[in-house]
């Protein structure tokens, strides 16, 4: 085997090493991974989707291709979490793969290959490698994009190829609606790269079809999300910041905002961000190399983008895309500059020696734990499975998760449908988990439960399983 050829093998199974031991105790099976997989089981008993995970800007739906993409090693796994988180880390093991293999084809010096293993090591893509979502799993896609766009002469690509290409980004930005800030810079960057701007368009048109359908949704709803959001003005509470739970308030002045961002991506790199971003500006006076100064300086055009769009909202997956376009532009200027073999080390061992073991610690909310709740909760046959059956679920935080997608999981696994999370007023029975202890549910004010209208129930029944969570089971 050529040492070509084994590099990327090595650095496949050791990335996959790092982002798969101790996987299955240490997720949480809660909030966007559980609504998310219940989704993608309802695909797997033949319940087809248009619409991926709703977007935070008003009532629009971001596209399926997430659901779709870990149904076959969701059902490989006979429904289990086991293959979603798998799978995610594989798909993250392999980019570092091919990585490996583009930069000793690309620079043909092996400190380039520095570069990937610092990637590995960055607390944004290990934490995203072991959590898998619509706002983590789109990122090895990305760092292929960027692959494709920057080591590839885009030029001769033929009709077809940049089509796909167009495609790709489109699947990208489709499925997380955070790479927002970052799409005019990067049509801005194909824009000046492509001689024959024809292909830009056809490039274009592959982004398009991405949209498919989202775009079919709209015309057979009559164009509902659009409604919803310009006509109905949901957009306002992202303009506000209120559909975030525990959502953080930065200032309507964008400047006032850098400190706390600064530090945000600083606590994502392990590095200080200013001093990266530093590197990147004035780089592009340094370098000749026109591609890398087209990157360069649309990264930094991203960066201010992102600047302006946050003093609207914040949630910290909102900075992966950059937080990938960032790292990925700093790791090539390195080398691109020929300072990587003085410089990588430093990142490296300094990552090493700084690498969280929190990473690997038993999550609280495990995938099993609620298995076995669900399975006491069956024992006591309370219900049956054509039943109006509805479901609530109180946390202790009160983070507002009420739907409690987890719970629906097992019970549909188990051949148990539940109404959905808008339907509690027509529901008859209602199994309300509380990891509050002695409630009042006659005090709660909470929609569902009011919907549901708990003085109307002829019978209550109550278990406490474990851990002092306790389950109610109302019966009209």
């Amino acid at each position: 085997m050529s040492f070509k050829k084994f590099l990327p093998i090595a650095f496949f199974f050791i990335s996959f090493f790092l982002l798969s031991f101790k996987l299955s105790q240490s997720v949480f099976f809660e909030g966007d991974l559980a609504r998310d997989l219940y989704e993608i089981e309802k695909i797997s008993f033949g319940d087809i989707t248009l619409l991926g995970p709703k977007g935070s800007f008003g009532g629009i739906y971001t596209a399926p291709y997430y659901y779709y993409l870990f149904l076959p090693a969701f059902l490989l796994t006979g429904r289990s979490i086991k293959g979603v988180i798998f799978f995610n880390a594989l798909l993250f093991s392999f980019i570092i793969a091919f990585l490996s293999y583009f930069f000793i084809l690309k620079f043909k010096k092996p400190s380039s290959l520095l570069a990937p293993l610092s990637l590995m090591l960055f607390p944004f893509f290990i934490f995203s490698g072991r959590n898998p979502g619509n706002g983590f799993s789109h990122i090895p896609f990305f760092i292929l994009f960027l692959s494709l766009v920057y080591f590839f002469d885009i030029n001769k690509f033929n009709f077809l190829k940049i089509l796909s290409l167009g495609l790709l980004f489109g699947f990208i930005i489709s499925m997380q609606f955070s790479y927002f800030p970052l799409v005019i810079p990067i049509l801005l960057f194909l824009f000046f790269i492509f001689k024959d701007k024809r292909s830009f368009f056809v490039f274009l048109c592959g982004v398009g079809l991405a949209f498919s359908p989202l775009f079919l949704f709209e015309i057979k709803n009559h164009f509902i999300m659009l409604k919803n959001t310009f006509v109905d003005r949901s957009y306002l509470s992202f303009v506000e910041n209120k559909n975030l739970p525990h959502g953080v308030k930065l200032s309507k002045n964008p400047f006032s905002n850098l400190g706390f961002l600064f530090n945000q991506l600083s606590f994502y790199l392990n590095f200080n961000s200013i001093l990266i971003i530093l590197f990147i500006f004035f780089s592009i006076f340094f370098t000749k190399k026109t591609r890398l100064k087209l990157l360069n300086f649309f990264v930094i055009f991203s960066f201010f983008i992102l600047v302006f769009l946050l003093r609207f909202q914040y949630s910290f997956h909102y900075l992966l895309p950059f937080l990938t376009f960032l790292s990925f532009s700093f790791l090539i200027t390195l080398i691109e500059l020929k300072i990587e073999k003085f410089i990588l080390p430093v990142v490296l061992i300094f990552l090493i020696f700084n690498f969280s073991k929190s990473y690997y610690q038993k999550a609280s909310r495990s995938y099993d734990k609620v298995g076995k709740r669900v399975e006491k909760i069956l024992a006591k046959n309370w219900f049956k499975k054509d039943d109006k059956l509805n479901v609530l679920f109180l946390r202790s935080d009160d983070a507002p998760t009420p739907a409690g997608f987890e719970y629906r999981f097992f019970l549909l696994k188990n051949g148990y449908k539940t109404l959905d999370q808008f339907s509690y007023s027509i529901s008859d029975k209602l199994l309300l988990i509380s990891e509050k202890p002695d409630i009042n549910l006659n005090k709660i004010k909470n929609w569902e439960l009011s919907e549901f209208n708990p003085s109307k129930a002829r019978s209550i029944k109550t278990y406490k399983i474990d851990g002092g969570v306790i389950i109610y089971f109302l019966e009209k």
